[in-house]
């Protein structure tokens, strides 16, 4: 996909990974739609942006509330006239919280926010993408569903993305007749202001926001004829991969 010229709604988008991916597309000539539940760190990201030359645009949204996704989708249409990418990054985690410790009110917010808000914008944004018969939705999962070892306390957080894989699996096939793709890509030991409590030498053995940033430029730059349904991204000098 030519990015140029292109419409992308980032959740999660005023800080980290999501603040990363909108830098990356931007500097294609994206137009880039930031969402998240702070309006500070969203207009930072929009005020770079068009320093740069860019568009963007802020839209202030909670993910797991409907009415807020669907006037997310509504504003990039006022805004832009379409839709042509979904970046659903924005996630919270489970706090480490065991299950038999764990609130029902904890599940549910990482529930709603992992798995529930993701599917309900990408339906959200798919009349858009199938009339145009264009489009590509970028679900963000994590490395950690994929680990035989899964950190105890993280089960609600891997229940969410698991369940993110699935439908980005199912997705991508309702969709493949309308020239839309649908991909999920797992990072694994980022760097991020969540990660900056911990020991520095452990932050120098993890990759950048930026790197997945570039990730996901790369991903969706790929042409018409190559999909790619799924794609792990992690330190090259973390064990953790390797086992």
């Amino acid at each position: 996909m030519e990015l140029t010229g292109k419409v992308a709604i980032i959740t999660g988008g005023g800080t980290g990974l999501g603040e990363a991916t909108a830098f990356s597309l931007a500097g294609e000539g994206a137009k880039i739609v930031v969402a998240g539940r702070r309006p500070e760190p969203l207009n930072n990201v929009v005020a770079k942006i068009k320093q740069s030359g860019g568009t963007a645009l802020a839209v202030p949204t909670d993910v797991t509330k409907e009415d807020e996704l669907n006037r997310l989708v509504q504003e990039t249409l006022k805004a832009f006239g379409t839709v042509h990418i979904l970046v659903n990054n924005a996630g919270i985690g489970g706090g480490g919280i065991h299950v038999k410790d764990m609130p029902t009110e904890r599940w549910d917010a990482v529930i709603n926010t992992d798995l529930r808000g993701p599917l309900l914008l990408a339906r959200a944004v798919l009349p858009t993408m199938i009339a145009q018969r264009e489009g590509a939705i970028v679900n963000i999962l994590s490395n950690i569903i994929y680990s035989a070892k899964s950190n105890p306390g993280s089960a609600a957080y891997c229940a969410a993305k698991l369940g993110l894989l699935g439908v980005t699996r199912v997705l991508a096939n309702e969709v493949h007749e309308y020239g839309i793709r649908v991909h999920a890509v797992s990072p694994g030991n980022f760097w991020t202001p969540l990660a900056a409590r911990r020991p520095i030498e452990e932050l120098k053995k993890r990759c950048l926001p930026e790197d997945l940033g570039e990730a996901v430029r790369w991903l969706l730059k790929q042409p018409a004829r190559v999909h790619i349904e799924e794609m792990t991204i992690m330190p090259f000098f973390d064990a953790s991969w390797r086992n």
